[in-house]
């Protein structure tokens, strides 16, 4: 098991090797003085521990000294009393942490749509990452849609509750659920001006796009990012410790400086290594904490590597 002291020290070395060389190949600016503060913040997707219950989750990201979490129901159940959510806000506080989101939350229904803006509510954010969905029958099965008439009953509660939706786009390998960004933002363009994107890097790039430019073009309407790196397959998602995926993120990180993106960057970590075999089988957490120490070390890196 990876204690705090080792922990830290695989972040740290990470944000070293960051810092020293970009993935572009050139080094980052000569000193602080020189670069300007990057104007979003950096957080953890909830979905990257959620193979951790709340308390081991907290402490892990507190260890990463990150501040800001996208709460999924992993962590905090949609049906949380409010002396649970209050419970759960006080050990954030104890943290460091602030639970800046929720999310993403699956809506097939206007009953679920209207249960999630509820449940924020009571929690007190602004912000839901979403996948608005109907169903409908694809070659004789019956799959998730991606659903107009949804988007249109969440413009309403936007309006409503005054908080946004970030549309989470899926990727290639599944075409008819926001297979890009664009995908998500066309849906949605013509509606109330907080019906926006949680644009998913990783996602982006397995379907052909450079999520650099989805940024350039759709930074206005980009409410919540999940970055991460992959290699590019169309029709699997290869996760990647962040310096070793195919993304360009010195160039992703530019294009966000670029559209003064002020919302979160979140880290969702979706490499999950095993040990074992059969009934047996179990997490590599040793091996899993390492590369999300190195991720969170090196996008903090290329982050401090971006002049203004």
């Amino acid at each position: 098991m990876m204690n705090r002291r080792s922990f830290l020290g695989a972040s740290s070395l990470a944000l070293f090797a960051a810092g020293c060389q970009t993935p572009s190949g050139s080094g980052c600016c000569s000193g602080k003085s020189a670069c300007k503060k990057v104007p979003f913040k950096f957080g953890i997707a909830g979905y990257t521990f959620h193979k951790f219950d709340t308390d081991r989750t907290l402490d892990l990201v507190q260890a990463l000294d990150v501040h800001y979490l996208c709460i999924k129901n992993f962590h905090l159940p949609f049906d949380a009393t409010p002396a649970q959510i209050a419970e759960f806000k006080k050990k954030c506080e104890d943290h460091g942490i602030t639970g800046y989101g929720v999310g993403p939350i699956y809506m097939a229904s206007n009953e679920e749509a209207k249960k999630a803006f509820d449940y924020a509510a009571a929690i007190g954010v602004k912000t839901i990452v979403s996948v608005p969905t109907e169903q409908r029958e694809v070659e004789g099965k019956k799959v998730r849609f991606h659903s107009r008439a949804r988007c249109e009953y969440l413009s309403g509660l936007c309006k409503e509750y005054d908080m946004r939706i970030a549309i989470h786009n899926h990727g290639p390998d599944i075409p008819y659920c926001f297979p890009t960004g664009e995908s998500a933002y066309e849906m949605v363009k013509d509606l109330d001006s907080r019906m926006g994107l949680c644009l998913d890097i990783g996602h982006d790039f397995r379907a052909g796009k450079n999520p650099a430019e989805t940024i350039r073009k759709y930074g206005s309407r980009i409410y919540d990012m999940h970055v991460k790196n992959v290699s590019f397959d169309p029709k699997k998602n290869i996760a990647r410790p962040m310096p070793r995926g195919e993304i360009n993120m010195l160039d992703v990180v530019r294009a966000l400086c670029e559209v003064n993106y002020t919302g979160c960057c979140s880290l969702e970590y979706e490499r999950f290594p095993m040990v074992g075999e059969g009934k047996s089988k179990k997490l590599d957490e040793a091996l899993f904490l390492r590369e999300v120490a190195e991720s969170v070390g090196y996008f903090r890196g290329v982050m401090d590597c971006v002049r203004g």
